[in-house]
């Protein structure tokens, strides 16, 4: 994130400090959770960040919860506060996708590396990592899989209970994508290409810079 929002961003952690109420710290987090999916910019973000986390404070000083102040439908409120944000340009959004997409690909980057260099060390000793068909549809799945589950439980953090119920739903859930991953990543065990592991340390090291520059360009 750029300087302004990352100086706005330590500013909120403060103001959010001065929330003691546990009921009005759970509705924020919802709050704060449903804003993140929202097309707008990380500093409009922390921008209403901080006007709930003002109104919030000023309301326990008060003596009034957060179901006072703001009303009783949460999302609503937030629908209304994002509607009169600017929405980024498609350039920025496009960058935006670029900087999480790097990311995610880094880490996953990292895992098959590590993996690799383990099998190696117990086997194979040239220095030459096989990528297969597997490894790129499951890095693929992951990716997509990753970011449509943030971005459905982000839009309905406010309907989904946080019971039992609801709790097994979502261990299912992962175990189900995660025996997605691997299934990908060994039934389809056909190599595309070799590469030294110079070249996938040096790619990982290009994916963080990549990821740390658009990450300081977009605000």
């Amino acid at each position: 994130m750029s300087k302004r929002t990352k100086r706005l961003s330590m500013e909120n952690d403060q103001l959010e400090s001065q929330i003691h109420d546990a009921d009005d710290r759970s509705v924020l987090t919802d709050m704060i959770v449903y804003i993140r999916s929202a097309n707008i910019s990380p500093y409009y973000q922390e921008k209403v960040r901080r006007d709930l986390c003002e109104m919030i404070v000023e309301g326990e000083k008060r003596g009034k919860p957060a179901k006072y102040i703001i009303g009783d439908d949460y999302k609503l409120f937030c629908d209304a506060v994002i509607a009169e944000i600017p929405k980024p340009s498609k350039k920025e959004y496009i960058l935006s996708l670029f900087r999480d997409v790097s990311l995610s690909l880094d880490v996953l980057l990292i895992i098959w590396f590590l993996s690799n260099l383990f099998e190696k060390m117990i086997g194979d000793p040239l220095p030459l990592f096989t990528v297969t068909t597997g490894n790129v549809l499951c890095a693929v799945w992951i990716i997509i899989a990753a970011f449509g589950v943030v971005h459905v439980f982000s839009k309905n953090t406010f309907s989904i209970d946080t019971n039992r119920r609801n709790g097994i739903l979502v261990i299912l859930l992962l175990f189900v994508l995660t025996l997605i991953s691997i299934c990908l990543n060994t039934s389809m065990p056909y190599p595309l290409f070799h590469i030294h592991v110079s070249i996938a340390a040096a790619a990982i090291i290009v994916l963080f810079i990549l990821y740390k520059i658009l990450d300081m360009k977009i605000d």
